[in-house]
């Protein structure tokens, strides 16, 4: 997909309905006519959200012709979501017949704005009731309310002062772009599943009746556009590594230009069939027969580009660190937990194959070493180097999602990445310890859920924002 598509702000659309019968009123008022107070909410809230979103607004609601107005509106420019405010008490036929004939895929977010300070005290002069009836959008959000459920509608709602909620509507309708962008990505299973590993796999036609396409790549392409990349273009990021990572004495120079060029690769095949993530079957015998190795280094493009690597065939982990990529653009890490040291309370986790290290917070943690699960073994370039990471320490939300029958779930905790040397030879790696849980409890649970081995870990917390991206997306949610 287009970067530009991706990196576009999220678009809201503006619902903002007010009252025809208070149209009239307030002509030679200090403070304005209803129409002019109303429309300085409108203006306010816009401002509030105009640096983070495109606001799409074609006017204050009053009737049937603002409202077809809006809706052709909403339509032209594809919002992501519509924020809904009633300024006041309305009649509700407006509103029934927006939840009956716009298209129920846009997420709604139901905003009842709070007032900062009411400006009067008592309501003698007309001045003041007009100031009072443009106040009153708490009644009109109330009736709105039940028509919601009533309609078969669902909404995010929201209610506070915008500076209060400002954060709020901004992340939510980043979420809401975010599953517009699934519908529209292509993702890439290299070159197929492995029959080690049957539990860990989605059915691809589950994920594009939500999301994105899926395609099946071979081993033979990915190796002849490997093979045809210019040496001089291998030779420079081979010495950029060297110059920029320790480098492991045991390491040759011919297994280290292989794994630079079959790295490289990975990103001219995703770049070559337009794919915003792709998984790699790793672990495969074929793709070590064909090309002598596991490609040990990860493209900083694929980050340039808001895509994703992910190892193992797996669809479900693609699918998290692709959200997590477009919410967050940080580094992300696939890890599978290895073990329990109950005599230092933490548990260690890491992946083998490609895994990213490209970000500043990465730098000091990284070595190039030989890939140690295979440096005894018959293939061409055994032991081929890779980036040896140690995850840097600090709070993570770690995420997983796997397909039970039809339902897709998403499992998210926090955890806190620890400080330590590198252990794990061969791995990308660390040792974590759950917030707020004890270990046996913590791995108890996930047990009980049902799960793959498979997670993802990101640099701070985003459980409240994948709770909502799980709710709008129709996956079930645990928290553990």
């Amino acid at each position: 997909m287009n970067i530009l598509e991706k990196s576009r702000k999220p678009r809201i659309g503006f619902l903002f309905i007010g009252c025809r019968r208070f149209k009239p009123l307030g002509e030679d008022t200090k403070s304005g006519t209803y129409v002019q107070r109303i429309s300085r909410e409108t203006a306010m809230i816009s401002a509030e959200l105009a640096d983070d979103l495109e606001v799409v607004n074609s006017g204050d609601v009053f009737d049937e012709t603002d409202l077809y107005r809006a809706l052709d509106c909403f339509s032209r420019q594809r919002v992501d979501c519509i924020l809904v405010v009633f300024h006041s008490w309305a009649e509700d036929s407006i509103w029934i017949r927006f939840l009956r004939e716009s298209d129920p895929a846009i997420p709604l977010i139901y905003f009842c704005p709070a007032k900062n300070s009411i400006s009067f005290e008592d309501c003698e002069d007309e001045d003041d009731l007009i100031e009072f009836l443009a106040n009153g959008g708490m009644v009109g959000s109330l009736v709105g309310s039940g028509s919601i459920p009533k309609m078969g509608r669902t909404a995010k709602f929201l209610v506070g002062t915008i500076r209060q909620k400002k954060d709020d509507i901004i992340q939510y309708t980043k979420l809401c772009k975010i599953r517009n962008l699934l519908h529209k990505s292509r993702f890439a299973i290299l070159p197929a599943y492995n029959e080690i590993m049957w539990n860990t796999y989605i059915d691809p036609y589950r994920v594009f009746a939500f999301g994105p396409e899926v395609t099946f790549i071979s081993y033979d392409e990915f190796a002849a556009l490997s093979e045809k990349l210019p040496g001089h273009e291998v030779t420079a990021w081979k010495n950029e590594l060297a110059s920029s990572y320790p480098v492991d004495n045991a390491i040759s120079d011919e297994k280290f230009e292989a794994s630079v060029r079959y790295s490289m690769g990975l990103w001219k095949i995703m770049e070559s069939f337009d794919l915003d993530a792709m998984t790699l079957n790793d672990v495969d015998m074929r793709l070590f027969e064909k090309i002598g190795l596991r490609p040990g280094f990860y493209p900083n493009a694929i980050n340039d580009s808001l895509s994703i690597l992910c190892p193992e065939a797996d669809l479900g982990i693609a699918l998290a660190m692709y959200s997590l990529k477009l919410l967050t653009g940080k580094q992300l890490n696939t890890i599978e937990p290895f073990y329990i040291d109950d005599s230092r309370n933490l548990f260690c986790a890491g992946h083998a194959g490609p895994n990213d290290y490209n970000y500043p917070e990465s730098n000091k943690y990284v070595k190039l070493s030989f890939d140690a699960r295979f440096a005894k073994t018959k293939y061409r370039y055994a032991g081929a180097p890779f980036a040896w990471l140690r995850i840097p320490p600090g709070r993570m939300t770690m995420v997983h999602m796997s397909q039970i029958n039809n339902e897709i779930k998403m499992l998210v905790s926090l955890v806190d990445s620890l400080e330590g040397p590198h252990r794990i030879n061969g791995y990308t790696h660390s040792e974590f310890r759950p917030v707020g849980s004890a270990i046996p409890d913590f791995f108890e649970k996930i047990l009980a859920i049902g799960t793959t081995q498979h997670f993802v870990v990101v640099q701070g917390d985003y459980m409240k924002e994948m709770r909502d991206f799980a709710v709008l997306c129709g996956f079930t949610f645990y928290a553990v």
